[in-house]
């Protein structure tokens, strides 16, 4: 088995550890032999992700240029917009495209990437990351954060995906269902198998939306498993119940 290791935050971490520790901020100059530090950190934790999960090789998945969800919604991710990159990011991302196997898809999140990978081959790789949102894809995942594997089955995954679709994120701007939280959306959703959808639309009707409503959140929350990419196009497929 190989390993999908969700680079952006991985990246993203190491940057942020490595500038605090040495009271880098957004402009400031830095000498690139101290990059060395971030860059040590960085590849060691891929390496450790590789023993403690027992994969033979590490991918190591990317954004692309452009995301296909602000053509949905707008505002997704608006809030990080005009926010300085941490300064050892770019430094980061170019040494892992030097020395790692790494992979980006125009349009696609890493998400989006780890998602379709481990969904088209089943049982070949193991998800790595720390971000929640991963949970809507069946298979064994490893959180690096927890130090172990753990199995996401189908059940599970298509659950999760309807929690975010009820819930939300703040991180990544989109709002979910008003008024639904972590507790109700369990309500909602309890012994609602196979017709889980249904109780999401219910819920959105409840508020004085519609159903098209529920749909734009879905699919922004919607991480992209290989049903839902065209690869003689090279594009998504909308998410759309069945």
């Amino acid at each position: 088995m190989d390993l999908l290791v969700d680079a952006d935050i991985l990246a993203c971490q190491y940057a942020y550890v490595y500038e605090a520790s040495r009271g880098w901020d957004a402009g400031d100059d830095f000498d690139m032999d101290d990059a060395g530090w971030a860059i040590s950190g960085f590849d060691s934790a891929v390496v450790r992700m590789m023993n403690e999960t027992g994969t033979e090789n590490a991918i190591l998945c990317f954004t692309g240029r452009d995301n296909f969800r602000y053509s949905i919604l707008p505002t997704y991710k608006s809030n990080r917009r005009g926010k300085p990159r941490p300064v050892l990011l770019d430094v980061l991302i170019e040494h892992a495209w030097d020395i790692w196997n790494c992979k980006s898809v125009d349009c696609l999140e890493a998400d989006d990437v780890m998602g379709i990978m481990a969904t088209r081959w089943p049982g070949r790789y193991v998800v790595a990351s720390t971000d929640k949102d991963l949970k809507q894809i069946p298979g064994l995942h490893y959180n690096w954060k927890k130090e172990r594997v753990a199995e996401v089955d189908q059940r599970r995954a298509d659950y999760w995906f309807y929690f975010q679709v009820l819930t939300g994120d703040s991180t990544d701007g989109y709002a979910g269902c008003p008024g639904i939280g972590e507790c109700r959306a369990r309500r909602v959703l309890e012994d609602a198998a196979p017709d889980m959808w249904a109780r999401v639309v219910a819920a959105f009707e409840s508020r004085g939306l519609t159903e098209e409503d529920a749909l734009i959140q879905a699919r922004v929350a919607r991480i992209l498993r290989a049903e839902d990419y065209d690869f003689e196009e090279s594009q998504p497929i909308l998410w759309s119940p069945a």
